[in-house]
């Protein structure tokens, strides 16, 4: 469709609907000179506007094919890749320059640290119910994960807000505003000429927006202090930290984590009995899509199809689509240890495997390299303990 606009033909623009020339064919024109005469199209009950498929202008006809407007709506969607090198262009012309950015911090990388991380790591003396603040949460990880000094000077670069505000003031004195295209018989060239100048600025628009909440991110982090917002920074620019069991990892590329739990080593009982110590294994989830509660290692488990890595927990018809929050995500990777280590009913045998392997039966996955004595040590010790039901 983008092509016709490079072609030397004159379209039709009637009510923000695009005409293309309607090529000649001897058997139908006929009948498309009687549609394109009937002039009997009426607004719809719903009140959704009705166009006529063919027009006759100038003893021409033209078939309808799409909104004027969806050439600038869509673009992006169709063409990345041209859209991005439209952005860059704009981005030099105006003095948008990718070190005006820095490290930047995306929301859910925020959400994370200070609204997950929280949840699942404590500091030892506070209360059980107390959760971490975010500069209690920075110094926390300050402790324990060394920041390297430049970052320092990365969190005054990141607090000096006006190279923002130059660059926002530049974008508010440029002419951004989008006409209205073109109506009547035009040539394709003009009707380019408006799909330039209105992605353009919709290309600027959107980074205008995007600037004005970086800086309002930016004077949220400015009354901070510079040594707790370097942590934060390191974190951006790593994408990965674990602390106390709990950990994530960006996912390349973009701005999606992977988030997991370990479980620590636990035991669970069979219908006679008999105990099995599970090792320890990373429950996690991702940000992109659904949130699916996963094991990431080589694992197996009767809650798990096979015995491999990556496999979504069986958690029951019950289950639920969730979708990225603080919440959900805590949600997904509780409901998913509590699966491995507390689901297990060796009466009721959920799930695809059983432990117990009754003789003359076929087993996928067998647990009898799992199964130790009522004495084991770390049994004993209470290093771990039984958490499956048995009635």
């Amino acid at each position: 469709m983008w092509r016709c606009l490079d072609a030397d033909l004159e379209v039709l623009v009637h009510r923000g609907q695009l005409y293309l020339p309607l090529l000649v064919d001897p058997e139908v024109h006929e009948e498309c000179q009687n549609l394109a005469s009937r002039g009997d199209w009426r607004e719809p009950s719903s009140g959704n506007p009705s166009f006529p498929p063919i027009l006759a202008v100038q003893d021409r006809l033209f078939a309808q094919s799409v909104s004027v407007s969806s050439l600038v709506d869509n673009y992006a969607r169709l063409f990345p890749q041209e859209n991005e090198a439209r952005r860059h262009l704009l981005r030099e012309q105006y003095s948008l320059a990718a070190d005006l950015w820095g490290v930047t911090l995306d929301p859910k990388l925020v959400t994370i640290i200070f609204h997950i991380l929280p949840h699942f790591v404590r500091r030892e003396g506070l209360p059980r119910r107390r959760r971490l603040g975010e500069g209690e949460t920075l110094d926390l990880i300050r402790e324990r994960l060394p920041v390297p000094p430049r970052f320092a000077e990365e969190a005054r670069r990141f607090l000096d807000l006006n190279p923002l505000k130059d660059a926002v003031q530049r974008l508010e004195i440029a002419k951004i505003e989008s006409e209205a295209p073109p109506e009547g018989l035009v040539p394709a060239a003009m009707l380019k000429a408006w799909w330039e100048e209105s992605l353009t600025a919709c290309l600027l628009n959107e980074e205008r927006s995007r600037l004005i909440k970086e800086l309002q991110d930016r004077e949220h982090w400015a009354g901070g202090q510079a040594h707790r917002l370097a942590v934060l920074l390191y974190l951006a620019e790593r994408g990965s930290l674990e602390l106390d069991g709990f950990g994530f990892t960006r996912l390349a590329p973009g701005q999606d984590y992977r988030l997991y739990k370990h479980t620590g080593p636990y035991v669970l009982k069979d219908y006679f009995g008999r105990l099995y110590l599970f090792p320890d294994c990373r429950v996690a989830v991702a940000t992109l899509g659904r949130l699916r509660p996963v094991v990431v290692d080589h694992y197996k488990h009767p809650f798990l199809r096979q015995h491999g890595p990556g496999q979504e927990i069986c958690l029951g018809p019950e289950t639920r689509p969730l979708f990225f929050s603080a919440k959900n995500v805590i949600q997904a990777i509780e409901d998913g240890i509590n699966a491995l280590c507390y689901s297990y009913d060796s009466r009721r045998r959920l799930g695809y495997h059983r432990l117990d392997a009754l003789p003359g039966m076929m087993h996928l996955v067998d647990f009898e390299d799992y199964r130790v004595p009522a004495d084991h040590p770390l049994i004993a010790s209470g290093g771990v303990e039984i958490k499956n039901r048995t009635t």
